[in-house]
């Protein structure tokens, strides 16, 4: 202020003295200062000049209309943090902030808009002067129209990148006021390119691209199949083989393509020698290596899952680790889990419905090698196959399969902890140093890296020691495998681009306004799994679903809840829910994938597949997702299994037995089934002989013909 006097006693031999001060006049001013050290009195004059005042503005590229949206307002662009909040005043399209003079300040603020169309803004700072700039206001409704235009060309193209480029665009569009040439930089040149400035999601893209070459090698390798003929040495009926086909599927949890390839490939003419039907094997093989992958946090899938997870919370400017969530998230997988306690039940029973009877009851009758001919099952598909593309015959080592997921497991666990432990004390967060708690709050992503890349330096060391491969070799496999994550991988960049750009333009934020005090949070799991069902069938992708979902719906239910039970049940049910079109789908990858290495007809493993799937997707619904906070999330999987056991129970039957229930129709209708003379000739058909015809049989008839 001007007029003060300020006094700072010196000590002798004191040489320099630093003097700090702020001004508050927005002009140049002259100032004295004035030292007597050691009674000797210097006077300084000099002039100071007042810095000049700027203001710079950090806004969105549009506005829609009633919706607030953020501003961030620079002073001086200096941040310094003071104590008193300033005034802001929004009328007439001015947004006025009174701020004391002299302080240096930055801080976000809220506009609203309420007219559509271009319009005319300033900020004013009292002594600082006003900062004008326009601003393109949008409808609300608007802001819908690229995640519903993602959904309606998925369903109708049932092409998921072309969808999600087609939304992408589409919301760049509206970000860019209706101009297409610059929505069509602003897609390319900051969507698309955002994802790779965040180091998380470069993590998960190493994390997807190392998993990929890894199993590559390892099915190459020998190793996979190797553990596959080891577990297969425990069938000798076509019951052994169900039970021996969902524990090969557990083992190769790690990526659902890989353990539907192995096992198709190690275990398929060996299931057909024993009577299991083509049609049954691959329903096994594909619903418990759909299932299993999904559920796992060391799967393939999981490094894809956490970069959505994560990505859609700092959509609502929160963090969180993505495999804490993923861990939380999977009691409530009602979907999944319900469908892996399913498998188990029916292949325990070793009970069938229609049509999966109708298939074993003529596999069983008709007991004998098969042959399947992968060539012509391609050519049918229209895949190209190459003789010369063969592998070299490779010792089938187990090991190979297995030291590699055991150090995957060991060094990722083991580095979570030690991360999660060092957070836990650097950022003094006052929890106790458990494993669970360690776990929860490491870097998940980064650590899957480094267990992986171990993992996979051994391989690159044991298998060229065994001279099964040479180096050169596993290299090629590594490479070939990473290339086979090409398509996920830019999956994941449109979904996340997508996501930024609905954020851009308010998508979650009108949808949680439209719902407001309409939709209960609680009903939000429910409302997701519907879409997650109709969605994942249409497009046959499970990770493209989930990519299209999580930026809509985890903004959406932050702005509805502060529940995080709220939270963790809505990101479960869309977990859960898009496995049901892997699972059913015709034009999902997994699904050809099944039918290709098996050699069973499509539209027979469509009918398997739908008739298992689709009660328990109706099921867990109605008693799982609806009933959020009812009751213990256990209760869901009791009532699934005592409805879904019961009904094998009472409709399911073996291969030439009858059901409970054609048992009792019979005995309520009071019938009684025409006896089964069976020939003596070998070459002639059974006979049912009517019952009139039957009773004039000589009584001596079986003595005399021995049958």
């Amino acid at each position: 202020s001007s007029g003060i006097n300020a006094e700072w006693p010196l000590r002798p031999g004191v040489g320099v003295v630093n003097l700090g001060f702020v001004c508050c006049e927005p002009r140049n001013a002259s100032h004295r200062i004035t030292a007597s050290p050691s009674n000797n009195t210097a006077v300084a004059d000099t002039n100071l000049q007042k810095t000049r005042c700027e203001i710079t503005i950090e806004k969105p590229r549009v506005l829609s209309k009633g919706i607030g949206s953020a501003i961030v307002v620079v002073v001086n662009e200096e941040d310094t943090i003071i104590d008193v909040v300033p005034d802001i005043r929004y009328e007439n399209n001015t947004l006025s902030m009174v701020i004391s003079p002299g302080y240096v300040r930055r801080f976000t603020s809220e506009i609203v808009s309420t007219h559509l169309g271009r319009g005319s803004y300033e900020v004013c700072v009292e002594s600082c002067g006003c900062h004008h700039f326009d601003m393109f206001t949008i409808p609300a409704p608007l802001t819908l129209l690229p995640p519903l235009l993602t959904v309606v060309l998925a369903v109708l193209t049932r092409q998921v990148l072309v969808s999600l480029t087609c939304g992408v665009y589409t919301a760049a569009f509206i970000s860019a006021a209706y101009n297409p040439l610059e929505a069509f930089f602003l897609t390319f040149n900051d969507y698309l390119v955002a994802p790779f400035a965040d180091p998380s999601r470069a993590a998960v893209l190493l994390f997807v691209s190392l998993m990929a070459g890894l199993v590559e090698i390892t099915e190459k390798s020998g190793g996979a199949a190797g553990l596959a003929n080891q577990i297969f040495r425990l069938a000798k009926t076509a019951h052994h083989a169900s039970l021996v086909t969902v524990l090969l599927q557990m083992m190769f949890f790690f990526d659902d393509f890989a353990g539907i390839m192995i096992s198709s490939k190690s275990l398929g003419p060996l299931v057909h020698q024993l009577g299991l039907s083509v049609q049954k094997f691959s329903f096994i093989v594909h619903t418990m290596a759909v299932t299993v992958a999904s559920l796992v946090p060391l799967s393939s899938w999981a490094g894809i899952q956490i970069g959505y997870i994560e990505s859609a919370f700092k959509l609502a400017d929160k963090e969180v680790s993505g495999f804490s969530y993923l861990l939380k998230t999977i009691p409530y997988r009602f979907f999944v889990l319900s469908a892996v306690m399913c498998i188990f039940i029916y292949v325990a029973l070793n009970k069938d419905l229609p049509p999966a009877i109708t298939y074993e009851e003529e596999a069983n009758k008709n007991r004998r090698q098969r042959t399947v001919s992968v060539a012509s099952i391609a050519e049918n598909y229209n895949v190209d196959t190459d003789p010369a593309d063969e592998e070299p015959r490779v010792p089938l080592r187990w090991f190979n399969a297995v030291i590699p997921l055991l150090i995957l497991i060991t060094v990722t666990l083991v580095r979570m902890y030690f991360d999660g432990k060092n957070i836990i004390l650097t950022r003094e967060l006052g929890i106790p140093i458990t494993f669970v708690n360690c776990v929860s709050n490491s870097s998940s992503i980064n650590d899957l890296n480094v267990g992986t890349a171990v993992s996979l330096l051994f391989v690159l060391i044991a298998i060229p020691v065994q001279r099964i491969l040479s180096l050169p070799k596993c290299l090629e496999h590594f490479v070939q495998g990473a290339k086979s994550a090409s398509e996920p991988i830019m999956i994941l960049i449109l979904a996340w681009a997508l996501g930024i750009a609905m954020c851009e333009i308010h998508t979650s934020d009108y949808i949680a306004l439209a719902l407001g005090n309409n939709m209960p949070p609680k009903y939000l799991p429910a409302v997701v799994t519907v879409i997650g069902y109709v969605m994942s069938y249409s497009s046959g992708s499970s990770l493209g679903t989930q990519g299209i979902v999580f930026p809509l719906i985890i903004p959406v239910v932050i702005n509805l809840t502060d529940d995080e039970t709220i939270y963790v049940r809505t990101i479960a049910a869309a977990l859960a829910s898009s496995v049901f079109g892997n699972l059913c789908s015709p034009i999902a990858d997994t699904t050809i994938g099944s039918v290709l290495f098996t050699g069973c007809p499509l539209l027979d493993h469509i009918k398997v597949a739908t008739t298992f799937a689709a009660p328990i997707a109706v099921l867990t619904l109605v008693f799982g997702d609806l009933m959020v906070g009812i009751y213990p999330f256990y209760v869901t999987y009791i009532i699934v299994a005592v409805v879904f056991t019961s009904v094998l129970l009472i409709f399911g039957r073996e291969p030439g037995k009858k059901s409970i229930f054609n048992c009792l129709h019979e005995v309520i209708q009071g019938r009684r089934q025409p006896r089964k003379y069976f020939s003596v000739n070998a070459d002639d058909e059974d006979v049912d002989l009517p019952t009139e015809e039957s009773a004039l049989l000589p009584k001596s008839l079986k003595t005399e013909q021995g049958s």
